[in-house]
């Protein structure tokens, strides 16, 4: 038999797509490697799954990093926040604002997403066990290879995911695929994720467990901002902003070797903090330091500067110059980004330039799509992965409709 389409990868966006194709009755199958579907999605968000957030289509796709971000309008457009709100909703499942940014299912409960997005699924259409090792493009039609079946369909939907956890069965085949089609692609590296520090492990055990609130933290090398919570470890740093700059982090590395941060422990620059000092001479140091920060940091740094804490005026210009520094722009080397088989969140994927903005067709190769995690499309943490997943599963498969019909 040769199916209308085929997806491959029952994650989020593969799912998204076969309720389009059920909607429909479109003739397809869902070919699955694992003995369930949605096993990474099961994981998100702490368990609790962010699907969407509250930014309008404009200032979602601002926010992201990477140059291309504008191929993202056409499916966004198609299928942005209100229609995923919508489509759960349908389904009895609604959600709640967190922080006045972030949506999470009223239940708290990853599998109460996963279950809104198979419940109208016929399971006839789904195979499980069903690890697709090779993909031939065989004149108006493809042939898809497990290891005990093959498979023919008109359409192919590539949704398998980048190589994050791929204990998930994430494990990077879309782009095995895509090699073997002569489809370009980037390889994956990690994006989302913490960071080791060898200086913070063995020179700053005493920062370790540390939060500070609205960091601005630069990677220096690369003039890169972002400004969020971020957190010392017992291994380097975490917290939503080192999340977001780890891939320019890791650039920076596959560069350098090393990568440098700039750490404000005060929201002061170095010369406004330089002339607070000054001003206020007549008082010890700590006591002035500790109305801008923690006495356990202001302890930690001037121990590392080596400068005894007394009145402002019996202490060196220099040593205030070298204190307003450590203080508002603490320097931390990161000697690696964590694995991206860890990472929550991989940079790379199909090439972008090779895909229909308006279907996730590729150019070259008719009746092939990639979808989700597969392509060079992330964003940070908060919801914008699963909300891309969702877009590009909806504007493929409406796209293969509308072939169809």
């Amino acid at each position: 038999m040769i199916y209308d389409a085929i997806i491959v990868g029952g994650g989020p966006a593969g799912l998204m797509a076969a309720n389009q194709f059920e909607k429909e009755n479109i003739n397809y199958l869902l070919l699955e490697k694992n003995e369930k579907c949605g096993k990474k999605l099961l994981l998100t968000g702490g368990k609790r799954c962010n699907v969407t957030n509250q930014l309008p289509i404009k200032d979602f796709i601002d926010t992201l990093t990477f140059k291309h971000k504008r191929f993202l309008y056409p499916a966004l457009k198609k299928f942005g926040r209100d229609d995923v709100i919508s489509f759960f909703k349908i389904r009895n499942l609604d959600f709640v604002l967190e922080n006045n940014f972030k949506y999470f299912p009223k239940t708290e409960k990853s599998l109460s997403v996963l279950e809104a997005l198979t419940q109208d699924l016929n399971q006839a259409h789904i195979r499980y066990h069903q690890s697709v090792k090779e993909i031939h493009k065989q004149n108006n039609h493809y042939q898809l290879i497990t290891k005990d079946n093959t498979y023919f369909a008109k359409h192919v939907i590539i949704a398998t995911g980048s190589n994050s956890f791929p204990s998930t069965g994430s494990s990077g085949d879309g782009l095995v695929f895509a090699k073997y089609l002569g489809i370009n692609y980037f390889d994956f590296t990690p994006a989302e994720t913490h960071v080791y520090s060898n200086q913070i492990k063995q020179n700053f055990k005493s920062l370790q467990g540390i939060s500070l609130s609205k960091a601005i933290v630069k990677v220096k090398q690369l003039k890169t901002t972002y400004q969020g919570d971020l957190l010392f470890t017992h291994f380097g740093l975490s917290g939503p902003v080192i999340m977001h700059l780890a891939e320019f982090i890791d650039q920076d590395i596959r560069e350098n070797k090393s990568s440098i941060l700039e750490i404000p422990f005060i929201d002061l620059n170095q010369d406004k903090l330089f002339e607070v000092l000054q001003s206020q001479n007549h008082k010890l140091l700590h006591k002035v330091l500790e109305t801008y920060t923690t006495k356990r940091i202001v302890e930690v740094l001037l121990t590392h500067l080596n400068i005894e804490s007394k009145k402002i005026i019996e202490i060196k210009k220099k040593d205030l110059h070298l204190i307003s520094e450590a203080f508002t722009a603490f320097e931390v080397t990161i000697d690696k980004v964590e694995d991206k088989e860890k990472s929550y969140v991989n940079k790379g994927g199909i090439d972008t330039k090779a895909l229909d903005p308006q279907s996730m067709e590729v150019k070259n190769n008719k009746g092939l799509y990639f979808i989700g995690e597969v392509t060079d499309l992330h964003g940070p943490i908060g919801g914008y992965n699963i909300t891309i997943a969702l877009s590009t599963g909806y504007l493929a498969s409406t796209d293969i409709i509308s072939k169809l019909s």
